[in-house]
């Protein structure tokens, strides 16, 4: 099959990025990924050859950028020099020129998908064996929860000579949690399978993963499981999207997030174990908000009973996919225009940060039976509307979903940060809500603030 070449025109580099690694790990596809029509235009009038185009509509003027009707530019010259390239546009679109697919502008990567393989004529099977190094690493991390090996598992020595790969793990051969840990302690963060194993390995792994989550264990060491599975489910989202076994290991996850926080009765158990950072901290601040969730949400006059189990699964849920383009700590800590300045950032850097919200709602869209709201809630949980970069100032017009999950989840951050000892949890917290006290006085979000003192000192 000849390769498949892509123009594709969108001004947001974060969701440009997020439709090119989807393209070219679909299809295999050399992706030509620009921002502006003009530069399209122009690799069109030079002759450069396409299968397909895909573009945004348009980009809306700003005191940066003029506005750019980017789909009539790329419609214009298709027309102008008769090409016979398939056009795809996102968002509302109409032209005397009828020569395009419309996509909705609340896209899911899967609907992009299918509209390019359906332009081109192809079939999705054709597509089942994209290509692999000779041997694929993995993580560490991703081992966690397996007990054996589903096929030969190698490390990588490097020489000066050139790579070598000696087999460490034998097929089915039993191994845990402890021995993975002696071999990072050595300085070892991946292993690696042959690429005719791939599918095996990756069968394994989320098989034997999914039965370790539901084996029977005290609260403790669920925790860890749990957490052991977060990092691994927000890794493998982030390399392979949302998939169906993507899919089975994230719902055990959250399934059992909820549970563990339905069933146990004092919330201090909880929190006192989230402050072991031996666990990821994106997993902790997590767990945290979603344990304070549910312990609040009898105040905030949102429903009882079923109601607010229905509310905990939409905060475990937001929880779990809201930071998930975040991998460094540093970054996951920045909640305001102030900070992001003060953490002098690269140009990278920034632009994961100010992105990242919008590009997770983009993500989830495409998770099946999403909870109603969940992707607003996302975009949304930094204070502003659309997604990207924080607000100058905080307002009152987002979801009131999306304002509880602001104010938890800097309360979060400040109760991770204070290193105090597990005993002084009481004390830790409420050092965590003074700056609350101050920054919050918008009285929707001051409320949330009230409801927190409340539950950390309860009058009597």
């Amino acid at each position: 099959m000849d390769t498949i070449k892509i123009l594709l025109i969108e001004p947001n580099e974060s969701i440009g990025e997020v439709i090119t690694k989807s393209l070219q790990r679909a299809f295999n596809a050399e992706v030509v990924f620009l921002k502006t029509s003009a530069e399209g235009v122009k690799r069109l009038k030079d002759r450069e050859s396409f299968s397909l185009i895909l573009v945004r509509n348009k980009n809306d003027e700003t005191p940066e950028i003029k506005e750019d009707p980017i789909a009539e530019h790329i419609l214009n010259i298709i027309y102008d020099q008769a090409l016979k390239i398939p056009l795809i546009v996102i968002g509302d679109f109409e032209h005397t020129y009828k020569k395009y697919t419309l996509v909705s502008e609340q896209f899911r990567i899967e609907e992009i998908n299918r509209l390019v393989l359906k332009s081109l004529g192809l079939k999705k099977e054709d597509f089942e064996h994209l290509k692999l190094p000779d041997y694929v690493p993995f993580s560490i991390k991703h081992f966690y929860l397996m007990t054996s090996s589903p096929c030969a598992i190698y490390i990588k020595l490097v020489k000066k000579t050139g790579d070598e790969f000696v087999k460490r793990l034998k097929n089915n051969e039993n191994f845990n949690k402890i021995d993975l840990k002696t071999y990072e302690e050595l300085g070892l963060q991946d292993f690696y399978i042959l690429r005719e194993e791939y599918e095996d390995f990756m069968n394994g792994l989320f098989l034997q993963t999914i039965d370790n989550l539901k084996l029977p264990r005290n609260l403790e060491e669920n925790m860890e499981v749990v957490g052991d599975s977060f990092v691994l489910g927000t890794n493998l989202m982030r390399s392979l999207g949302i998939n169906a076994n993507c899919i089975c290991m994230v719902d055990q996850t959250l399934l059992m997030m909820k549970n563990q926080i339905q069933k146990t009765d004092k919330l201090g158990a909880l929190l006192r174990k989230l402050l072991d950072d031996k666990m990821s901290y994106s997993y902790r601040r997590s767990y945290l908000i979603a344990a304070l969730s549910n312990t609040l949400f009898p105040k905030m006059g949102w429903g009882s009973g079923d109601q607010q189990s229905i509310l905990l699964e939409k905060i475990c849920m937001v929880a779990y996919f809201h930071d998930i383009y975040l991998e460094d700590e540093k970054l996951l800590k920045i909640s305001s225009l102030a900070e992001q300045k003060f953490a002098l950032l690269s140009p990278k850097e920034n632009d994961l940060v100010n992105n990242h919200a919008n590009r997770a709602a983009v993500l989830i869209q495409s998770y099946p039976k999403l909870p109603q709201g969940i992707d607003m809630i996302i975009k949304q949980h930094h204070g502003v509307s659309n997604g990207v970069g924080f607000p100058e100032v905080l307002t009152a017009g987002i979801s009131p979903l999306a304002i509880f999950f602001i104010v938890l989840e800097d309360f979060a951050t400040n109760i991770l940060a204070i290193s105090g000892p597990p005993e002084n949890l009481v004390n830790s917290m409420r050092e965590a809500l003074k700056p609350l006290k101050e920054k919050y006085q918008l009285p929707s979000y001051r409320k949330i603030v009230t409801e927190i003192e409340m539950m950390i000192a309860p009058k009597k």
